[in-house]
């Protein structure tokens, strides 16, 4: 089962909120969230955040402290985690005055301790929490023993495995930087000694690898200019699925590939959607789920490996994702979310042919991935947590003193928030994987706190920046219908109405196809684009390469500084609209440098140099005395330089990684957020029973 590709193909967009508005709501509030979420949602992880969250913000609250801490125990508890027993150990401990809580805990703890009996009936799916920790990778899969995870370390980019009982790392390969590539989709062989992987190369083309995970060589398996090769899943030991992606003629291919002889067999052709594989046991199908459109409306089929043609297993209205083949038995799983949540389905396939119904097995799983099963029948899924906690924090211009958790909090996963001239309206980028289009242009009143959706045919937008007049919008975007147009991201620069949301082009990257070469990390062509302060003029970041002035009434462009690699999201014009702020990294010194220089491209100057080797973010002070900036090194710094050049400042700091957009007009407010991310994994235990239990009922029911 592989749906590595697919993952690509959205950008890797799988955000879950957890924690939403959390310090805008009383602990009873939070506390009925949580019960919701644990009763009747049955998210137990979710509960266990927003409990914990009560814990740490109504310590003076007894009674409701110790309701939360009960509730973690009966939480972990559902999850078969062993902290349940240490949860209620602290109910008991800490908590002695609150009786009626004490006693339930010490009622859990005696059950806890009491030896099983094995019941009469299969015990039904227990779903355990295997890993969770902050994670800035894919998910990987975990060998067919359970024993092993296999990702891609980013602290560089080689390939990784990680023993999950030990939770040690070993490293794979030691080829992987900013000029060598880095690896990519880790897909383990049956017996889970080998891993087959991508690698990405500058030029635009992955190679295709594989590894002996106790006698780490890498061996090239496949490398063709101009594609994306990606391993899907193994057939046997000898042969390979894999996906092929061909840029020039915008398709995507599964095919066949004889690892000992190179040999490659298409199996089927498709154009701009991947689909998910998963490989039936004896070799002789693959099941694929695919849609024609970027919808999600997906259905199953099957294709056989000799030829003989494909076959509909599931096919509804909803969407429907493909898991994998159960070991040992003739069930496929899959989730749908035909009900109003992503449940998990089987469907049993005999001889090649769906046989019967598909079942229901689990409620509301969730949008999750698959990881593999094991040879015993236990199946790993994951999932990546992203989220931007956004704040609108008061900020002193004279001290720099910025207080980030003492102003207002801005529900949803937030990030690029931009004030409006007038500091009436925030614009941002809403994020919300359940809709069309995930990164969602989102623009608040903040006078009546309204919020409304703009620019809906947008799949994407970044960049924004508001109109010296406050009527429009800048931004970069793709449209849902274009996210791929000649196996190229398609889109550019358009400008947004704020009161319709309707969108013009200002900038097609189509029209740039044969004049540059797209940007060597297959980043997006355009970032950080900004008004001149009398309209009538936009600058960004084109390819990296390039900072251009265009002009809006004649397209006449003007490039007003070339560099190896500028620095994205570090470019901003000033209040005065005079001068523009930029940073560029050096190949020599491997640092990063910020600059100042005219609107014209006059008047260079160099403001900072930066000791730990980059600038991430840069803005002005509302007053132009000031040049912003951000440095990532153990965690977040925000800086501060005078615009003639001096001394940095030392602003603020944050252990998290933080995102600081813009200050509100009158320099009091500044607008950021805290990046959240972190991976969970997880197994589904008792799954062959389970299907047992259920068939065996729908068998007596007919």
């Amino acid at each position: 089962m592989s749906n590595k590709p697919a993952r690509l193909a959205v950008l890797g967009f799988l955000i879950t909120a957890v924690v939403l508005g959390a310090y805008s709501q009383t602990g009873e509030d939070l506390f009925q969230k949580a019960l919701r979420l644990e009763r009747n949602e049955g998210k137990m992880i979710e509960a266990i955040e927003l409990y914990k969250a009560i814990l740490k913000q109504y310590p003076g609250n007894r009674e409701l402290a110790a309701e939360a801490q009960f509730h973690v125990g009966l939480c972990y508890e559902q999850l078969g985690n062993q902290e349940a027993q240490n949860a209620y150990q602290t109910v008991v401990r800490d908590y002695g005055e609150q009786k009626e809580v004490v006693a339930k805990a010490r009622d859990r703890l005696s059950k806890l301790a009491r030896p099983s009996e094995k019941p009469e009936e299969p015990e039904g799916i227990r779903i355990r929490q295997v890993l969770k920790k902050p994670y800035t990778d894919f998910l990987g899969e975990v060998s067919s023993d359970g024993r092993f995870h296999a990702y891609v370390y980013w602290g560089n980019g080689d390939l990784a495995v990680r023993d999950l009982a030990s939770g040690k790392d070993r490293i794979l390969t030691h080829e992987a930087g900013a000029a060598t590539g880095f690896a990519m989709n880790p897909s383990f062989s049956r017996n889970g000694k080998k891993i087959a992987y991508s690698w990405w190369n500058a030029n635009h083309t992955y190679d295709l690898l594989v590894v002996d995970v106790d006698d780490p060589s890498p061996r090239r398996l496949y490398r063709h200019e101009g594609e994306h090769v990606y391993p899907g899943e193994w057939l046997s030991e000898d042969g390979l699925i894999i996906f092929r992606h061909n840029y020039a003629a915008g398709t995507i291919q599964i095919c066949l590939l004889n690892m000992t002889s190179g040999a490659i067999r298409v199996l089927k052709t498709f154009e701009k959607i991947f689909p998910n594989v998963a490989c039936s046991p004896d070799g002789k199908y693959i099941a694929m789920d695919y849609a024609d459109t970027e919808n999600g409306k997906r259905d199953i089929s099957l294709l056989a490996m000799d030829g003989s043609g494909e076959v509909p297993l599931v096919e509804h209205p909803a969407a429907d994702r493909l898991f994998g083949w159960v070991p040992g038995r003739k069930e496929l799983l899959f989730i749908s979310d035909r009900t109003g949540t992503w449940d998990l389905w089987a469907i049993t396939v005999d001889g090649g042919r769906p046989s019967g119904e598909p079942k229901r097995i689990y409620n509301d799983i969730g949008l999750v991935d698959p990881m593999g099963f094991t040879q015993n029948g236990d199946f790993y899924f994951g999932f990546n947590r992203r989220n931007f906690y956004a704040y609108v924090a008061p900020f002193n211009a004279q001290t720099g003193e910025l207080q980030e958790k003492s102003g207002r909090t801005l529900s949803g996963s937030i990030m690029g928030a931009q004030w409006s001239p007038d500091g009436r309206y925030l614009a941002y980028i809403k994020m919300n994987e359940r809709t069309p289009s995930p990164l969602q242009l989102t623009i608040q009143d903040l006078k009546t706190g309204e919020e409304r959706q703009a620019a809906e045919n947008l799949r994407m937008s970044m960049s924004l920046c508001w109109s010296p007049d406050g009527n429009s919008i800048l931004a970069t975007g793709v449209a849902r219908d274009k996210i791929r147009t000649e196996g190229r991201p398609r889109g550019g620069i358009l400008t947004v109405d704020v009161k319709t949301g309707q969108t013009t082009e200002v900038l097609n990257l189509s029209d740039y196809k044969d004049k540059f070469n797209p940007p060597d990390d297959d980043a997006y062509p355009i970032s950080d684009v900004r008004w001149s302060s009398d309209g009538k003029s936009i600058f960004y970041l084109f390819f990296t390469d390039r900072l251009v002035k265009r002009d809006l009434s004649t397209g006449e462009e003007k490039v007003l500084y070339r560099h190896t690699r500028f620095e994205r999201s570090v470019m901003d014009r000033s209040p005065d609209g005079k001068t523009l702020l930029f940073a560029v990294r050096s190949p020599e010194d491997k640092k990063s440098h910020l600059y100042t220089m005219t609107v014209e491209g006059d008047d260079i100057k160099e403001l900072y140099t930066s000791p730990s080797g980059g600038i991430a973010m840069g803005l002005w002070s509302p007053d132009g005395k000031y040049a912003y900036f951000t440095e990532y090194k153990d965690g977040t710094t925000l800086w501060r330089v005078p615009a003639e050049g001096g001394v940095p400042q030392e602003v603020w700091h944050s252990k998290d990684r933080a995102e600081v957009y813009g200050f509100h007009p009158d320099g009091k407010q500044l607008a950021l957020s805290i990046y959240e991310m972190e991976m969970e994994i997880r197994v589904i235990e008792n799954l062959a029973q389970e299907l047992e239990k259920v068939y065996k009922l729908s068998r007596r029911a007919e």
